[in-house]
């Protein structure tokens, strides 16, 4: 069997399943997408009709829509850039330990292995007001006097927050861990045998050539940030200035049943996020040649 018959066997045998992939993630998008352009409410079934671009233009007009988009975006960007600058220098230690380097690893990795749900409902436990452990602490260093309301106002962003790069920092550390275990020994040796310091080091060859494992993790990150829900809706269920695009996604298509303006704005956060995705992908490719000096 020729490489031209083997290519053809593979195409054969990953059809099927390219198909039913596409088709099960083509069929939401669509269906929403179509729904975007109908007034349809849940509590009203018998009463749909074609509504145009109205939905878009009620999204354009929507304060709320646009609290939440700037929330969104605040939250993503300090989030993922708090999880980058950490799980950077946590795969930095991590590159140095020589001995029980596979304890360490598994260690960094649980909070990301463990469910969103159950580590935010832990994050949760852990800052109440009244008997989690933090104003605990804090209160026995005799630091405050009054318990912290840190899910409350003025608070509860940062504790979102919080609790996501808690979550989220081992996903990248092990991505640019990974991305440091590929650099040749010789840029290290040459460096030296130059008189190189560690800061030159650091700044002239280790991360130019993690320039595309940063790529990778602000990708992947920055999509899942920006869709972020669960763990917002474990600590706060969206009060105190926490709501994002997601929670009110789901307030809309959930409990108002408003299902045509609730697909307006899943469409629109689709292409947010796609246009997003295509920025970083392009700062990917830019990358794909990291020594540039």
């Amino acid at each position: 069997m020729d490489r031209r018959q083997q290519k053809r066997l593979i195409a054969w045998l990953l059809a099927p399943s390219l198909v039913f992939v596409t088709v099960m993630g083509a069929f939401p998008v669509l269906s929403q997408f179509v729904l975007s352009f109908t007034e349809f409410n849940m509590k009203f079934a018998d009463e749909r009709g074609f509504a145009g671009l109205s939905n878009f233009a009620k999204l354009a007009g929507d304060a709320i829509f646009r609290q939440d988009l700037w929330q969104t975006f605040s939250f993503t960007v300090i989030s993922v850039g708090l999880e980058l600058t950490l799980g950077l220098a946590v795969a930095l230690l991590l590159n140095r330990i020589r001995r029980g380097r596979t304890v360490f690893n598994t260690a960094i990795i649980l909070p990301w292995a463990l469910p969103t749900v159950v580590a935010a409902t832990m994050w949760s436990l852990i800052l109440n007001d009244r008997v989690g452990l933090v104003n605990s602490v804090l209160g026995q260093l005799g630091l405050i006097e009054d318990p912290i309301v840190w899910l409350g106002p003025g608070l509860a962003m940062v504790s979102c927050i919080l609790a996501d790069v808690w979550k989220t920092v081992p996903f990248v550390a092990i991505i640019l861990l990974a991305g440091l275990k590929s650099v040749p020994d010789q840029y290290y040796e040459a460096a030296e045998l130059d008189g190189a310091g560690r800061w030159q080091v650091f700044r002239y060859v280790t991360l130019p050539l993690l320039k595309p494992f940063i790529a990778v993790a602000l990708l992947f990150r920055t999509m899942d940030a920006f869709r972020v829900f669960d763990v917002i809706w474990v600590l706060t269920g969206g009060a105190s200035r926490t709501e994002t695009l997601s929670i009110y996604i789901y307030k809309v298509l959930f409990r108002y049943s408003d299902m045509g303006y609730g697909s307006a704005m899943t469409v629109a956060l689709f292409a947010i996020v796609f246009v997003l995705s295509l920025v970083l992908i392009r700062f990917m490719r830019i990358s794909q040649d990291p020594v540039s000096e």
